[in-house]
């Protein structure tokens, strides 16, 4: 009997290039108020509807955009290393807030694979427009997968762009805010962001994937952690945001507390920079090296 196939294997580029399908989403009231009640943001401006222009919306609902439009239905997915995948970092790019009432089309490429010491390094974009084809936002959604070998040499049709650099960036905590990660915590984004992966919300299923129980989504304890910075470091107004970056690291378990670090502040040419990490109970870094951009 031959011995089962273990680890991640080769990992090809045939979708290097490759669309993925486009997924259109209406921003209505509703959609953007119950996406900020999954991360428990109170910032009224994500709730009045009577205030002029009606509620605003969180920047993190890309995040609720691009994961319906993620999948590539003319490519076959590799099995065998999908279990070794890691998210490891995204970058997100506003180009102007979204608005409720308006009909998004998200679209992702595959564009890029690289081989890294720790194994094959994909970067995938997704692209937000309007239904007048005018450009909203762009995601750098970055993966690895785990002991993977690419299948030949690097295949790179766009190159990710540089993360903004902070000259004052230090080891000194600016302000530290604590933050709940209730029991419910992960059902709740579920529902109200629309992104269902049951490693998040049943425990069978988190323990059957090698989890210690079921954790907090990636994209949830980001925005969470851009909503910290929204509303002490941009007088509560998601509207200024133009850029978050961020990798993710340790794992965020239900019934704890996060904390949001602050590391620098400075503006310049009319942009203000906030370097910030979000931390554990235990101290691990869920978020390093976050970066967030807007308008001074």
């Amino acid at each position: 009997m031959a011995n089962a196939q273990t680890g991640p294997g080769v990992v090809d580029t045939s979708d290097v290039g490759v669309l993925s399908i486009a997924k259109t989403t209406l921003i209505d009231t509703r959609f953007a108020m119950a996406y900020a009640a999954g991360i428990n943001d109170a910032n009224p401006a994500y709730f009045d509807d009577l205030a002029p222009g009606g509620v605003k919306v969180h920047p993190g609902i890309v995040f609720s955009l691009q994961w319906p439009s993620r999948f590539r239905p003319d490519q076959t997915p590799n099995l065998r290393a999908a279990p070794f995948g890691v998210h490891a970092s995204t970058d997100l790019r506003i180009h102007r807030p979204f608005r409720t009432g308006e009909a998004i089309t998200t679209q992702g490429m595959v564009i890029g694979k690289r081989q890294i010491g720790p194994g094959v390094y994909t970067l995938d974009r997704y692209r937000m427009t309007a239904s007048n084809g005018e450009l909203v936002a762009e995601l750098y959604y970055n993966g690895i997968t785990r002991g993977a070998t690419l299948d030949g040499p690097d295949a790179i049709i766009d190159d990710e762009p540089a993360w903004p650099a902070l000259a004052s960036a230090g080891d000194t905590v600016l302000w530290r805010e604590e933050l709940p990660i209730t029991l419910h915590a992960a059902q709740q984004y579920t529902e109200c962001a629309r992104i269902y992966n049951p490693i998040h919300t049943e425990p069978s299923v988190a323990k059957a994937a090698g989890l210690p129980a079921i954790i907090l989504h990636g994209s949830a304890t980001k925005a969470i952690s851009l909503s910290a910075v929204i509303n002490r470091c941009f007088d509560g107004d998601p509207s200024r945001i133009t850029r978050l970056c961020g990798q993710l690291r340790a794992m965020v378990l239900m019934d704890t507390t996060i904390a949001v670090e602050a590391m620098a502040e400075e503006i310049a040419d009319g942009e203000k920079r906030v370097l910030f990490r979000t931390v554990t109970e235990d101290g691990e870094r869920a978020v390093s090296n976050g970066i967030v951009c807007g308008h001074a």
